[in-house]
């Protein structure tokens, strides 16, 4: 008999589905995970209502913190991330602890007294933040120039050696944490949302400029200047960030090319620049009065594009959705949170309310992390599209990776009335369909979504086929359309049923099509980084601008390398039925 805290997880998954899990399995077993995403937030919605959840006492709470520390292992990982053994600084973080007479620790070193994130430390701890974890350096997990094992068709053994990537800043245990412990408490006065830049003073002129700003225009602005500033009250955080964000946002218009054309997020990447230059165009009269209205103080080079587009980074990679109160939700950039790095087996996951008792943001783990050891958290279930766009890097086995399919076409003719009802009917659309690969243990057919098949197959119907679809009553409709694809007809099979198969057939070439159409230039696209990847220069002797470029490339390969992948595993599964497609196909017209 299944106890009352397995019990409680099964209905904490179910209350946690998110829509993107639901899209790919609208009726999940809850009985096991759901995926990394949905069981980090369930177990961390147990530990938020432990007193109810654990009423059996302390043999309740053992078990539910059993299951915290078993998460990673539950997900498929053979150790914690933070556990993986590193290179890099991890020799040096170690001697360093003997030296000291600490515990040895392998996973990061500690900043020196007079850098910028020892300076941070001290500014936050003064206004009040608490913390269980202390700023440090840890190795890279991945190489930061392009190699041949980083993109498609390389591998561990392909014999390349990659040059060694810089190490990463991290947020490292500076005690032990156990499920539940607030890793960070950061104060309502340490938070950084519009709404601060709109009540600065900066902020009062520039929203009484009759120019129509919108709030994240002055957020931006108010970014520009506020970095600048040596007496600004968050000097110690402005001090402590990136000089530059190597996100595709800010890289050239050349490199961008080199590094994304062929693939999905050509497109996206491209509409997401001009969006900010014409953003930037637009608040050129705010630039433009600030200078002439106090010329001692504003300085040109504050307004340009670089430091434009800088402040737009931060926001886009720094900035969190946080719930202040009741009914008010703001984007804040949290001075020390940003310290954490994301990966997909995190410690935190829910850190966006503000706790009313102690007017701070709690920020708990839901898992165990020793004491040395680096805290993760999770950005969210991102894509490596979304994570280079925005972040700047792209994870390998990103286990939420996809590919957008883009809006599919309806077809030309008076028929579009009846599809697009019955597109309604089975819940679908034209739009936002994607391709991932199998989770491990699923199906091949795993890559296609049931929406994604009812949507082909409303598509791909002919007029007769269509006639029967709206002559089914709105179950059986459903459940028809988002069905497994079946291209050969069983022995016996009615005449309903051939009609499916033939449909389904027709659906198949559909898809078949569109993956095709995104195959050939997204391996065109991995092909081209690779002839590239054995001219990267080491980054520790690269200039800035080559080592942007370098390090854009290397995520880009990581990037096109899953694209390739997924697309590659959908053109199998899909071809696994094209010989029974085609037998029903020929058995329908004869």
């Amino acid at each position: 008999m299944a106890s009352a805290v397995s019990k409680a997880l099964i209905n904490a998954r179910q209350k946690c589905l998110s829509e993107e899990e639901a899209y790919w399995d609208p009726k999940p077993d809850f009985s096991r995970p759901i995926s990394a995403r949905n069981e980090a937030a369930a177990l961390s919605w147990l530990l938020d209502h432990q007193a109810v959840v654990c009423r059996g006492g302390a043999a309740d709470v053992a078990e539910l913190h059993a299951l915290c520390a078993d998460y990673c292992t539950r997900l498929g990982a053979l150790a914690p991330p933070e556990q993986q053994r590193q290179q890099g600084v991890e020799a040096e973080a170690e001697a360093g602890a003997q030296g000291e007479g600490e515990e040895p620790s392998s996973s990061g070193r500690t900043f020196e007294e007079a850098s910028a994130e020892a300076a941070l430390q001290r500014w936050c701890t003064d206004k009040g933040l608490k913390a269980m974890g202390s700023p440090a350096l840890f190795a890279a997990a991945a190489p930061a120039a392009v190699a041949p094992a980083a993109v498609a068709g390389g591998g561990a053994g392909s014999g390349e050696a990659a040059t060694r990537a810089p190490p990463l800043r991290g947020l490292r245990a500076d005690t032990g944490v156990g499920p539940g412990d607030v890793v960070l408490h950061v104060p309502v006065e340490l938070l950084m949302s519009y709404e601060t830049a709109k009540e600065s003073d900066l902020g009062k002129v520039l929203t009484a400029l009759p120019l129509g700003l919108g709030d994240d225009s002055v957020a931006l602005i108010w970014t520009c200047v506020e970095r600048r500033e040596p007496e600004a009250p968050a000097a110690a955080w402005w001090a402590s960030l990136p000089q530059r964000f190597s996100t595709v946002l800010s890289a050239s218009d050349a490199d961008v090319d080199a590094a994304l054309a062929g693939s999905p997020l050509a497109a996206e990447a491209g509409q997401a620049r001009r969006h900010l230059a014409e953003a930037f165009a637009a608040s050129q009269p705010a630039f433009e009065s600030l200078l002439k209205a106090y010329p001692d103080y504003f300085q040109p080079h504050w307004f340009s594009w670089e430091s434009y587009l800088w402040a737009a980074e931060l926001w886009y990679s720094y900035g969190i959705q946080v719930q202040v109160a009741a009914g008010d939700i703001r984007t804040c950039l949290v001075p020390y949170l940003g310290l954490m790095n994301h990966h997909p087996l995190p410690h935190v996951v829910h850190f966006s309310k503000v706790d009313p008792a102690s007017r701070g943001l709690r920020v708990r783990a839901f898992r165990p992390c020793a004491r040395g050891r680096q805290l993760f958290l999770s950005y969210g279930p991102y894509p490596n599209s979304k994570l280079l766009l925005f972040y700047g890097f792209a994870l390998p086995d990103n286990p939420v990776d996809e590919v957008e399919l883009g809006e599919l076409k309806m077809p030309s003719g008076p028929s579009g009335t009846d599809r697009r009802a019955l597109l309604a009917a089975a819940g679908t659309s034209l739009e936002g369909h994607r391709l991932r690969l199998p989770p491990p243990g699923a199906a091949a057919s795993a890559c296609v979504s049931p929406s994604l098949l009812a949507a082909a197959r409303v598509l791909a119907a002919s007029t007769d086929q269509l006639r029967g679809l709206k002559a089914l009553p709105p179950a059986q409709l459903k459940a028809r359309l988002t069905a497994p694809l079946q291209t050969a007809a069983q022995d016996g099979a009615s005449k309903e049923g051939a009609a499916a198969t033939t449909l389904d057939a027709a659906a198949l070439a559909l898809l078949q099509k569109r993956v095709g159409e995104l195959l050939a230039p997204a391996a065109a696209c991995a092909a081209r980084l690779r002839e590239c990847g054995g001219h990267a220069p080491a980054i520790a002797a690269a200039a800035a601008e080559e080592q942007q470029r370098s390090t854009l490339q290397h995520f880009a390969g990581i990037y096109i390398s899953g694209v390739v992948g997924i697309l590659e595993a959908a053109q199998r599964y899909l071809q696994s039925l094209q010989p029974a497609a085609s037998a029903a196909t020929a058995a329908a017209s004869t």
